[in-house]
């Protein structure tokens, strides 16, 4: 089963795509922020990370600068509802969601970037 990592300070927005992800056949496991994200990454070795930008503790730039310079190269879908886009960007994220979306493309997008 593939392992997609959940990195969202908002319990209930973590909570709904864990619920609809896992409903899709994934192993989902979350983090509240980047240092819990890191953490997570070390230990589950995600197939794929879920990316919140705007977080208490390590935000999800730095979370993804950090990941980067760890030397995973583990595909991360940004979302955020302050012009996912534009982070997706500067970053060289795999993808972008901007908040709200429907979790079904979310979903399309994971199924696009698990590895075969």
């Amino acid at each position: 089963m593939t392992t997609v990592l959940v990195i969202d300070d908002d319990p209930a927005i973590s909570r709904m795509m864990s619920l609809t992800l896992r409903s899709a056949g994934f192993d989902v496991t979350t983090a509240l922020n980047g240092q819990l994200g890191l953490e997570q990454v070390e230990s589950k070795s995600p197939a794929v990370i879920v990316l919140d930008l705007e977080m208490p503790v390590l935000d999800g730039r730095s979370f993804y600068r950090e990941l980067r310079r760890m030397g995973y190269t583990t595909p991360v879908i940004v979302v955020s509802a302050n012009n996912a886009k534009a982070a997706c960007r500067e970053l060289d994220a795999d993808d972008c969601l901007a908040k709200p979306f429907a979790f079904e493309e979310l979903t399309s997008k994971l199924e696009r970037l698990v590895p075969s």
